[in-house]
């Protein structure tokens, strides 16, 4: 962890920032980085905003400022008097903009296309477990356990029939909450598990950490988990790890399922507001000599971890 954060090619040193913040003076937090850097006062805020939130350790060695985003504003853009962006947030979510209608309507098109399919088909199963039977629950708001499944059915392209294993080109490991599956295909579940024989797992004794997992799924979404921790305020929680004898020449590996919590509704969150990228569970390893922590896909079955989901519920 470094003790200084990098703005605009400057270095500020992060225990300033953090001891403004505990006296409550998050004005002049920002003053400092907003006057030392030389950037606009809407960067320092977001700056800030990370510190508040605990996630500036993430943006280690990464300019903070538009440079290092081969972004910076051109003269043509002033000249037709564009607002020029002030942080690499902002560019963010400007070059989200544009893509957003375009692939909402590619989105649109495969969903009424998938729609027919399931009607003559049996429907697959989406990484947490929640089965889509009827077409018409494709057009149901985007909420809840019904979109994740959408948008993850064509992902899988399985099939599954009462009273046999599910069947895919490539085996598909990641757990499914049993509790929310039609009373015909459940059965067919119940099998696959008892034949993954879960009793003979054995609980990792050393596994990654939140802020660990965290870090392994934003290097291995090639950052587009950063998007979604800054700006829907989402993070990594993981649960029980397994220790996973396809080790593959690393040092370590363990198999965990994980959520993503809502840090300001104070609860779990079942999929990124838009695409979703990410699968309920994941292979995490320590390469030999190494000691940070890294994600792939998952690699074998694990149970579905209900006591993770349990702890990160809404409070009454």
């Amino acid at each position: 962890m470094n003790k200084n954060i990098l703005v605009n090619k400057i270095e500020i040193e992060k225990e300033i920032i953090i001891d403004l913040i505990k006296q409550d003076n998050r004005d002049g937090a920002i003053d400092l980085i907003a006057n030392r850097a030389n950037v606009k006062f809407k960067t320092a805020r977001d700056i800030v905003q990370l510190f508040d939130e605990g996630d500036i350790d993430i943006f280690d060695g990464k300019d903070l400022f538009l440079v290092d985003y081969d972004e910076v504003p051109n003269s043509e853009a002033s000249d037709r008097g564009e607002p020029e962006p002030s942080s690499f947030l902002e560019v963010e979510r400007d070059k989200s903009k544009g893509a957003g209608s375009k692939k909402g309507l590619i989105i649109g098109l495969a969903v009424l296309a998938l729609g027919f399919v399931f009607l003559r088909y049996v429907v697959g199963f989406n990484h947490i477990g929640h089965h889509l039977s009827e077409l018409g629950q494709v057009f149901d708001k985007n909420t809840g356990r019904t979109t994740a499944l959408d948008a993850d059915t064509a992902d899988r392209k399985a099939s599954l029939e009462p009273g046999v294993t599910r069947v895919a080109d490539v085996e598909d490991f990641r757990p499914i909450d049993t509790n929310l599956l039609a009373p015909e295909f459940k059965s067919a579940e119940m099998a696959r598990i008892k034949k993954a024989q879960f009793d003979k797992l054995i609980p990792a004794k050393k596994s990654p950490t939140d802020e660990d997992a965290q870090l392994a799924l934003i290097y291995l979404t090639n950052k587009r988990l950063t998007d979604v921790i800054i700006q829907q305020k989402l993070n990594i929680k993981i649960g029980q790890c397994y220790e996973n004898p396809k080790k593959e020449g690393n040092k370590h590996c363990v198999s965990c399922m994980i959520l993503l919590y809502n840090r300001e509704k104070k609860h779990w969150q079942e999929a990124p507001d838009g695409e979703n990228f990410l699968d309920n569970a994941y292979d995490f390893y320590l390469p030999e000599g190494g000691d940070t922590w890294e994600a792939k896909s998952l690699s074998m079955h694990i149970p579905y971890d209900y006591a993770l989901f349990k702890k990160y519920e809404p409070k009454d």
